[in-house]
């Protein structure tokens, strides 16, 4: 998909800069203080590190690849590249996932209090207490342990199994709005990185709450597809559009953290690029899309209030006091020093984004900025528990993607490139009758015409253009002046008559 460019894209690329500086500032002076070195050196470190991260990797790559872009062939069978890409990617998530488990003797760690109280509850008649993703992780833990039995294994068989369904929702629905680069980024994260592995033998809903914002990033780009393919006027596309409205209103309710895909996919309705969609048609959508998902959150609110009753002020206090007060208090999405290791890739891929986000081709990440500053200033705001840092890792990944694609696809010099590079003539199709000769032939008469084209001067027919016309044409008509054909002489010309004899015809008087 391509996003279009607008003015104010230069907000959007001073506030992405803010916080990369300032997540870039809190970094480099936590390796400062495990180094034990002062406060005059995080700037000077942090000044370094990004001039080196510049000079060193940045313009070497980006040179490197608009000097390879003129050369460089189509890619073939890039579907099936990626399939391999994700069965190996969640080849490797599985292994790397029950290595952790054999390796920790196959029990749970952490928080156990859902856990407990599944293991108590198993059995029974099984209720669901609440909408919110701990009520329904615990309901779904209680209904496993009352059919296959109490066990830690079967906790981290349902963390698992919810897990590798959210990587394998993750890449189709990122590369629908995101592409390719930042899709692989992102898959990669939630596969390799340790904090993904940790919480799989936890009894926590992580990998519930992953699995639902893949599911609705996936709803996202299937709208936004829609959308692009369609156009205006479709009832398909309007019919998608609400219902991707709809689901974002629903797993809002459920989380706070699932506005910034409702964010996401508000912005990518007013930034698509589409021909022949004015400015009030997509105003239009953007209001259908904002009027679905109250609906949505309203239907979850009723829904709420018809299982296990209450008031509506009751039920949006509680909204309020389940999504936004937390133990964890101020900026929790920083790392620390067991995270560091794996954090710092993400954060240097994601600063290559400044230098490149006015040249990345497809204008991809511009609506992906607010949603992540959202969750951000959510942080530091209302504090966030540990489990939901791992949907603004994926966030991480997304920017570490876009940073990796600025920096190897750009579209600052394709006119000039267009301009540059000879047009060849078209390549004919050989009929299965024709003759070897005439096969022959025409593949001479190609390679005959490829060199004539490189090397003809200016101004020369190339083979395979139209001559120019060797007949004349007709003539321009020119003016010419009328004269007489005999012109006396001066003293000649004498025209007055002096005299008159009597009875002249001339005489008037």
């Amino acid at each position: 998909m391509r996003y279009l460019r607008c003015r104010f894209n230069y907000i959007l690329w001073a506030l992405y800069g803010l916080v990369i500086c300032i997540y870039f500032t809190a970094q480099i002076s936590l390796i400062c203080t495990m180094l034990d070195l002062g406060w005059p050196y995080y700037f000077l470190g942090t000044a370094g590190c990004a001039l080196l991260l510049v000079l060193a990797v940045y313009t070497p790559v980006h040179m490197l690849a608009e000097k390879r872009a003129e050369v460089r062939p189509e890619l073939k069978h890039a579907q099936l590249w990626e399939c391999l890409f994700l069965i190996f990617a969640i080849a490797a998530a599985l292994l790397l996932r029950l290595w952790m488990a054999s390796s920790g003797g196959a029990g749970l760690y952490g928080d156990k209090s859902l856990y407990i109280i599944a293991a108590a509850t198993a059995g029974q008649p099984v209720r669901l207490t609440g909408l919110h993703f701990n009520e329904i992780f615990l309901f779904l833990l209680t209904c496993l342990f009352s059919m296959i039995g109490v066990w830690e294994n079967n906790c981290i068989l349902l963390q698992l199994a919810l897990q590798i369904a959210a990587i394998a929702l993750l890449y189709p629905a990122v590369r629908m709005i995101a592409g390719k680069i930042a899709a692989v980024a992102a898959v990669t994260a939630a596969a390799l990185l340790p904090v993904y592995v940790e919480y799989c033998l936890s009894a926590t809903p992580e990998g519930l709450r992953m699995l639902c914002f893949s599911l609705l990033l996936l709803i996202v780009g299937a709208m936004l597809g829609k959308l692009k393919k369609c156009g205006r006027k479709s009832a398909a596309a309007g019919l998608i559009l609400f219902l991707a409205g709809f689901a974002a209103g629903i797993f809002s309710f459920l989380d706070y953290y699932f506005l910034s895909v409702f964010l996401l996919g508000l912005l990518g309705i007013l930034y698509l690029e589409r021909r022949g969609v004015r400015a009030k048609t997509r105003i239009k959508e953007t209001a259908a899309f904002f009027i679905a998902a109250l609906c949505g959150f309203a239907g979850a609110l009723c829904l709420r209030l018809f299982l296990f009753g209450g008031s509506v002020a009751e039920v949006l206090q509680e909204w309020f006091l389940a999504n936004m007060e937390s133990g964890q208090t101020g900026w929790a999405s920083l790392a620390g020093r067991e995270a560091l290791f794996y954090f710092l890739p993400l954060l240097f891929s994601a600063f290559f984004y400044v230098f490149g986000f006015f040249e990345q081709k497809g204008n991809l990440g511009i609506i992906w900025i607010l949603p992540f500053a959202f969750l951000l200033i959510s942080d530091l705001i209302f504090g966030t528990s540990l489990e939901k840092q791992t949907i603004t890792l994926l966030f991480w990944g997304v920017f570490a993607g876009m940073g990796v694609h600025s920096m190897c696809c750009f579209e600052k010099d394709k006119n000039r490139k267009n301009k540059e590079k000879p047009s060849l003539p078209k390549k004919r199709r050989h009929h299965p009758g024709a003759s070897e000769k005439e096969a022959s032939a025409q593949a001479s008469f190609m390679a005959v015409g490829i060199e004539a084209r490189l090397e003809a001067p200016a101004g020369s027919p190339l083979p395979g253009e139209p001559i120019p016309n060797p007949l004349p044409g007709p003539k321009k008509h020119v003016q010419r002046e009328m004269d007489f054909a005999y012109e006396p002489k001066e003293e000649e010309m004498c025209f007055d008559i002096d005299r008159f004899e009597e009875g002249d015809d001339f005489d008037l008087l």
